[in-house]
């Protein structure tokens, strides 16, 4: 639903059927900036795994938009409808259509070695730049800045929660997208349910009448995450990715995203994306000079995976981290010690990946979704039913190391021992 905006035509969306668009909404899809999110994957790697899972940043993006409106025609305040005008509502579908327009080649993946190693900006900050530098006409009757405000967070009011929360419309359809296409079920929520029964009171995202749907929002999300964003091969997969995409910008093989966004050529931003990467990597498999660099590139091209060496996923504690994983978490951080490390093992310092993955949750520790009981607004750690009381303050932790194919087995006893 889109309100009292006028519809310019329908997409058809795998997902949620058939989507309207406003003229203003067309103009920026059909802009070129845009387009080249048709080129960039929403999974990064996954589709290594999964091999349906080859779904776009562009698709996702279309979908969020349609949710945003969703969400603004139903949801509540303090028991009553939120208050919208269309001008209110286009800008946030815009904004909600415009939230990934910065990623760069295959999401996250190489957006961690460019925000890290690089010391580039964040997807959300280049798409800022990409907004303000290239969708002025597009935009037409909306200023630019409009837009950013609301992806860079910088305006305060009840509709920000719904494009950024726990419960939002990105995490809502990148559920149902992604496990949609990569067939596993746990994303698949009944949004209509949760929509209906939400409020927004004082900040806060409150729910009532069935909490059965909300825990499986919570429990779809946690396990999407156990069994395909952090699947030991899909990890695997993504460390090799970054490794080479470091490498090769170093190069000079692939262009430095730095450099490249000084620059006003669209052509060259359109063309940064997975299929650059990857014919630069299939390139350098069969013509590098580097020999290691050449075999990482290659492993890629043949889906040749790294190897588990340590992993061992535990229930976060109060005590401290493990030697053995804080060995791992050290040599993540620090370029000395992991080149040590990889000397004692006889391998280039490029077949030791460590890698600590972000601390996973049912619940997150400061979420801003509560529940209904009564009269009485309860937040999801007090809640006294029996799945969210059981396990829903406790996290996970889960520290890996990787190595070349083959070499796991001296890896890991190595990395037992300690003597680094």
């Amino acid at each position: 639903m889109t309100m009292g905006l006028k519809i310019r035509k329908y997409i058809f969306d795998n997902v949620h059927g058939h989507i309207g668009i406003t003229g203003a909404e067309e103009k920026v899809i059909d802009s070129m900036i845009f387009q080249r999110l048709r080129g960039i994957r929403q999974t990064g790697c996954v589709d290594f795994v999964y091999p349906g899972a080859v779904h776009t940043r562009f698709s996702h993006c279309i979908g969020t938009m349609h949710l945003m409106g969703r969400f603004l025609s139903t949801t509540k305040k303090n028991g009553k409808q939120l208050e919208q005008d269309d001008e209110n509502v286009q800008i946030m579908r815009l904004a909600a259509l415009l939230h990934d327009i910065g990623h760069y080649p295959l999401s996250h993946t190489t957006e961690q070695v460019i925000v890290k190693s690089l010391h580039g900006p964040s997807h959300e900050m280049f798409g800022v730049d990409l907004i303000r530098r290239f969708l002025k006409e597009e935009l037409d009757n909306y200023k630019p800045r409009e837009i950013t405000d609301i992806i860079e967070k910088r305006i305060k009011n009840d509709r920000m929660m719904l494009l950024s929360s726990a419960f939002d419309v990105d995490k809502c359809d990148y559920l149902l997208r992604d496990s949609y296409y990569t067939g596993v079920s746990y994303g698949e929520i009944e949004i209509d349910r949760l929509i209906q029964t939400m409020s927004i009171e004082d900040g806060k995202m409150v729910f009532g009448k069935d909490e059965t749907e909300l825990e499986r929002f919570l429990l779809g999300r946690y396990h999407m995450y156990r069994a395909v964003y952090y699947h030991k091969t899909v990890v695997g997969f993504e460390e090799m990715v970054k490794r080479a995409f470091e490498l090769l910008v170093r190069d000079g093989v692939i262009r430095d995203p730095n450099e490249l966004m000084k620059e006003n050529n669209v052509a060259e931003i359109y063309g940064y994306n997975d299929s650059m990467f990857y014919q630069k990597v299939l390139d350098y498999a069969e013509h590098g000079k580097d020999k290691e660099l050449r075999e990482l590139c290659s492993n890629i091209v043949r889906r040749k995976p790294v190897t588990v060496a340590y992993m061992e996923p535990k229930p976060l504690s109060t005590s401290k981290m493990p030697a053995i994983e804080k060995r791992i978490a050290d040599m993540e951080e620090d370029s000395d010690k992991r080149e040590r490390f990889a000397k004692e093992c006889g391998l280039d310092p490029m077949w030791i990946l460590p890698v600590s993955l972000r601390r996973l949750s049912l619940v997150e520790e400061k979420s801003d979704i509560y529940i209904r009981k009564g009269n009485d607004i309860k937040s999801l750690h007090e809640s006294d039913t029996l799945i969210l009381k059981m396990i829903g303050s406790k996290s996970m932790h889960d520290v890996r190391l990787y190595t070349k194919p083959g070499h796991q087995e001296e890896v890991g006893r190595l990395l037992n021992k300690g003597d680094y």
